[in-house]
């Protein structure tokens, strides 16, 4: 009975899972070209691909040419998939790095061809500089270890480095195989390195499309809860925090400040809405900058933004309150001129115990309106018997 060649499999596995993935990365990132990793992984795939033709078409070229080309397609493949970690992450490229690394690597790879002719010495150094390659994202992944996903995309990388610098040794030191130009293909090393190229493409591009596909859904998700014009949360990420982060345990004695820009219906109306968009962009970073790490900021709606305080920064919310009341008054808006300043009226409430957040919400939306009927430009606090307290500088910023 005809038995097909082991390696025959292995090579059409690793066409169909090379051409497969390269697809499926450059379709994602030709529908949105801000995911830069998916285009990356595309490039690493076609140049993987590119690289494996070339090693089992070694009789169109000169085989030694041929085998260049191949290893140096083969370190494009790793060179990709490290900037497509790197832009993932926003950092930096390690250009340097790479470049001396396949500086070295292609003297050496030039030297075993055309100086000491050295096959196997060409295959020891050709993986030994592709998982160098890889080696320089495994710090940025160990420094990015926030949760399942990153430890799985970090176990894998340095699994695949480890792959290419153990390779050779079981090859060539273990099971004591050889093989010359003319007896590649058919050689152990040819066969083990299809096969292992074969279930590390498919390994490597399983968990690299989980982790697009988890960056495109977690960017769906920020688009929905986020503003997009001051980038803070909107209304539905403000909903969903209050759900997620404050259950009714933790929601008792968190401040909420309901703040509204003064006049700013005169502001759109005078200077246009261009101008208006840039003082609200202005507000939402000062109100965010001077909470900190005292509670969340959201814009929901308009002028309107609210503040939740955590637990023990609600203490001071008068002061904090005050804070974010002059920041916003001093700001200035070139586009109003030099005496104009926009400021900001401020309604706060405790969340009382066994009180929900939408019922302290519109205490405090009781205050805001009595501070913009007592002049604006300050704090009002209300308190669960409905009682308000204003709290006012009479000067103006």
């Amino acid at each position: 009975m005809y038995m097909i060649e082991p390696n025959l499999v292995f090579r059409g596995l690793m066409i169909v899972i090379l051409v497969l993935f390269a697809s499926v990365f450059a379709i994602i990132y030709l529908r949105d070209s801000k995911q830069r990793m998916a285009g990356w992984l595309a490039l690493a795939y076609i140049a993987g691909l590119a690289a494996f033709l070339m090693d089992i078409s070694r009789a169109i070229l000169d085989p030694v040419i041929s085998d260049i080309i191949a290893k140096t397609l083969f370190w494009c493949f790793s060179i990709a998939m490290v900037l497509g970690l790197f832009d993932r992450y926003k950092s930096s490229y390690p250009s340097r790095r790479i470049g001396g690394i396949v500086g070295i690597g292609f003297v050496l790879l030039l030297w075993f061809s055309f100086v000491q002719t050295d096959v196997i010495m060409r295959s020891v150094f050709s993986s030994v500089t592709a998982g160098l390659i890889l080696m320089c994202a495994l710090p940025l992944l160990w420094k990015n270890r926030s949760g399942a996903l990153e430890n799985i995309m970090f176990i894998m990388i340095a699994a695949l480095c480890s792959m290419y610098f153990l390779r050779p040794y079981i090859v060539y030191d273990v099971l004591d195989a050889a093989h010359t130009v003319a007896d590649y293909q058919h050689s152990t090393f040819a066969i083990l390195l299809h096969a292992s190229s074969a279930f590390c493409g498919l390994a490597c591009g399983v968990v690299m499309l989980i982790v697009v596909g988890h960056d495109i859904i977690e960017k769906l998700q920020r688009a929905a809860t986020i503003d997009p014009l001051t980038g803070i949360m909107n209304r539905r990420g403000l909903d969903q925090y209050i759900i997620k982060e404050l259950s009714e345990e933790s929601a008792a004695d968190r401040a909420i400040m309901i703040i509204d820009l003064d006049l700013f219906k005169r502001v759109n109306d005078n200077f246009g809405h261009e101008t208006g968009d840039k003082i609200l962009i202005r507000a939402a970073k000062i109100l965010q900058r001077v909470t900190g790490t005292l509670g969340k900021v959201a814009r929901i709606g308009g002028e309107e933004f609210v503040v939740v305080l955590d637990g023990p920064s609600s203490a001071d919310r008068l002061v904090v309150a005050q804070h974010l009341r002059l920041s916003v008054g001093m700001l200035a808006h070139p586009e109003l001129g030099d005496s104009e300043r926009v400021t900001a009226s401020f309604g706060i409430s405790i969340i009382d115990e066994n009180e929900s957040f939408a019922m302290a919400l519109r205490r405090a939306d009781r205050a805001l309106y009595e501070a913009k009927a007592d002049g604006r430009n300050c704090v009002a606090e209300a308190s669960n018997d409905n009682m308000i307290s204003k709290i006012r500088y009479m000067e103006r910023y």
